[in-house]
C-alpha cells in the first residue's frame, strides 16, 4: 500500500528498480491481479512494473469522500510514481483508466515518458454540461444497481463476456475479478464511484480538445477492432487528434490483453519501444 493525499492505494511492484518503469492503470473493476500475465511479460523484458489498483477497485482504500473524479485519480497516480519511480515512467492505461492516466500526463508531464492507451475510454470531448444521472448519487438507488451487476458474483461472468469479442477468454479471469469484490464495503464504494463513470464533465482538462492538443508525452494507441464499448471509430478519432500511431487488433474486443495475448503483447512491446519522432 502507498499513502497518497487521497488515501492508500494498493500497488504490485515487480522487476528491477534499475530498469525502466511501466505504470499499469487498469480500467473499470480491474486491478493489478487482472494484469499479472502482462506484468510477468514486461518484467521478463527488464522493466520495473508498478500495477496499481485504482480506487475503489482491487485492494485500494475506499474513499469515504468518494473522490473518484479524474483529477483526484491522477493525483493518486502521481503520488504512486513519486514513491516508486525516480525517473519518468511509461504509463499504460486501459479503458476507464485512460482518463486519469491522460490527466496525469497533462498536469505533470515530467513524470510521464510515454502514454500507451489501450481501448481508452476518454469519453466525449468538450461536453456542454456535467451529464450523468443525478439519481445515481442516491445510495438507495445506486447500491442495488451495483449489487445486481458489478459486484454480483453470478453476473460478473456475463458482464465481462459482454465486453469481449472472444467471449471464451472470460472464464479464466472470472475469479480474479471477483476476489477483491468480497471485501466489506465494496458495493457501497462502487456505488459512490458510479457517478464518475457516467459524468460527462468533472472539470478535468483531459476532457478538453484544446488541452489534449498540448499533450507533451508521446502517445501510442492499441485498439481492438471489434470493441463495442469504445469502438474503433473512437480510437481512430483519438489517433488523429493526438497524431498518435494506433495498432488495430482484428477480431478483438474491449480487453485485448486477455482476449488475444498472442498479438497484444508484441503490440505492447512495440508501443513501449518505438522511437519517438
Amino acid at each position: 500500500m502507498i499513502d497518497t493525499p487521497l488515501g492508500q492505494v494498493a500497488v504490485d511492484e515487480q522487476g528491477s528498480r534499475s530498469g525502466r518503469t511501466v505504470l499499469i492503470v487498469p480500467g473499470t473493476a480491474g486491478w493489478s491481479g487482472f494484469w499479472r500475465n502482462v506484468t510477468a511479460h514486461l518484467v521478463a523484458r527488464g522493466y520495473h512494473v508498478v500495477a496499481v489498483d485504482l480506487p475503489p477497485f482491487g485492494y485500494s482504500e475506499h474513499d469515504a469522500r468518494a473522490r473518484y473524479d479524474r483529477r483526484s485519480q491522477a493525483a493518486r497516480l502521481r503520488a504512486v510514481l513519486a514513491a516508486t519511480s525516480p525517473m519518468p515512467a511509461i504509463v499504460v492505461a486501459h479503458s476507464f483508466g485512460a482518463g486519469p492516466a491522460t490527466e496525469l500526463a497533462l498536469v505533470d508531464p515530467k513524470r510521464v515518458a510515454r502514454l500507451v492507451l489501450i481501448d481508452g475510454a476518454l469519453g466525449e470531448l468538450d461536453p456542454a454540461g456535467p451529464g450523468g444521472n443525478a439519481l445515481l448519487r442516491l445510495p438507495f438507488i445506486a447500491q442495488p444497481l451495483v449489487a445486481a451487476t458489478l459486484t454480483n458474483p453470478h453476473a460478473i461472468g456475463a458482464l465481462s463476456r459482454s465486453m469481449l469479442a472472444r467471449k471464451e477468454a472470460a472464464a479464466e479471469w472470472r475469479e480474479t475479478l471477483r476476489a477483491p469484490m468480497r471485501r466489506p464495503g465494496t458495493t457501497a464504494a462502487y456505488a459512490a464511484w458510479l457517478p464518475s463513470l457516467l459524468a460527462a464533465d468533472d472539470g478535468a482538462p483531459s476532457r478538453r480538445t484544446e488541452a489534449l492538443l498540448g499533450l507533451k508525452p508521446a502517445v501510442r494507441l492499441i485498439w481492438g477492432e471489434a470493441d463495442t464499448v469504445t469502438p474503433i471509430s473512437q480510437g481512430l478519432a483519438l489517433a488523429r487528434l493526438l497524431r498518435a500511431p494506433i495498432t488495430r487488433l482484428p477480431g478483438v474486443g474491449h480487453v485485448p490483453h486477455i482476449e488475444d495475448p498472442t498479438h497484444f503483447l508484441p503490440a505492447l512491446d512495440a508501443a513501449l519501444e518505438e522511437p519517438t519522432q
